[in-house]
């Protein structure tokens, strides 16, 4: 019995350990947002860091084309926030996207002349790694920083849908309409 324990002991030591992990998910999980031309779109996140202390520096949606502009919320001011395991932290964060609160990792605005379809991409996060909370009153950047520009990444894309017009219809029909009436007068 002694022996089994010893070996399962060593056998600790020498796996590395997985349970120290660092990982975004985007919600939707699937990371496909939708929307018509002219909207403003944009993800959710759900952070994770069980070891040390990280502290997000950056966001932006990389495509090989972008048929709209990407805003970084999550590493906005007013956003701060530690992922770690103790000292006003928690090992994890996250936030569902609010345009007008401006939460979640960011918000897309498709552009208004944005053709149906869906563009493929990545959301990247660059972050900063510490051995102490930031939140802690003995922190100091200078001896308490692990590593800066660390990056995560997450499959991300939009689906562009079509763009209804309706209203435009109804008001080229009033106004032909309109003109007609005008032109039935004067005979």
């Amino acid at each position: 019995m002694i022996k089994q324990l010893i070996l399962l002991a060593s056998l600790l030591c020498i796996l590395p350990s997985s349970q120290a992990a660092t990982s975004l998910q985007l919600e939707p999980t699937n990371g496909l947002i939708e929307g018509d031309a002219g909207d403003t779109v944009g993800w959710g996140f759900l952070l994770t860091n069980t070891q040390n202390y990280l502290v997000v520096t950056g966001a932006e949606f990389q495509s090989s084309t972008s048929p709209g502009i990407f805003t970084d919320f999550i590493s906005a001011p007013e956003n701060f926030f530690v992922v770690g395991p103790g000292f006003g932290a928690s090992t994890v964060w996250g936030q569902t996207f609010d345009a007008a609160s401006q939460t979640g990792v960011g918000s897309f605005k498709i552009a208004d002349n944005a053709a149906q379809g869906t563009v493929f991409g990545q959301i990247v996060l660059t972050y900063d790694l510490f051995t102490r909370s930031p939140f802690n009153p003995l922190f100091d950047p200078d001896t308490d920083t692990l590593s800066n520009g660390n990056v995560l990444t997450a499959n991300a894309s939009i689906n562009i849908t079509t763009v209804p017009l309706p209203a435009a219809a109804w008001l080229f029909g009033a106004a032909l309409a309109g003109l007609g009436f005008i032109g039935q007068r004067r005979i």
